[in-house]
């Protein structure tokens, strides 16, 4: 019997009101409980939104944390082979779904426009894979890619 049939009006009123205010998932589960003392599974709670037409609203991303961090030493290394170059242009994204075999993955887009995959396997070493086999980083785009890389994982509470 699905759970859906056994609530009255009054508590899937107060389901959509949960969602409405931004509860997910785990919040929803505990309010069943505790509020309406239903006992269901995370999957159950899962079904029983579907079969009400409760739609939960996505949480509002969190605000990247600005972090003073020291990269002095980053810096003079890129002062000290600047070829002319600017430095940044680097753009890193971290993959939803990680790559076989490593910690975290994903791709990079280089100042030039070149783009690779990159991972970090599980004994802390960097991978890298150009889209373009014939394209090889400088040392320079390098420590642009890992300051990038970096900075965007701190972000990331990595």
């Amino acid at each position: 019997m699905s759970v859906a049939k056994s609530l009255s009006e009054d508590q899937v009123a107060q389901i959509r009101s949960w969602a409405e205010e931004g509860a997910q998932l785990p919040e929803v589960q505990r309010r069943l409980a505790t509020d309406l003392g239903v006992k269901v599974t995370y999957m159950e709670v899962r079904f029983l939104l579907g079969d009400l037409g409760i739609e939960l609203k996505s949480p509002e991303p969190e605000p990247e944390p600005e972090t003073e961090a020291d990269d002095s030493d980053f810096d003079e290394a890129l002062d000290a082979d600047d070829d002319g170059a600017s430095p940044g242009g680097v753009r890193v994204t971290f993959s939803e779904l990680v790559r076989p075999g490593t910690a975290v993955s994903g791709r990079v887009t280089f100042a030039n426009g070149k783009t690779a995959e990159w991972w970090v396997d599980q004994m802390g070493r960097l991978g890298l894979n150009p889209d373009d086999r014939e394209f090889r980083p400088s040392e320079t785009e390098m420590m642009e890619f890992q300051r990038e890389l970096q900075r965007v994982a701190r972000s990331r509470g990595y």
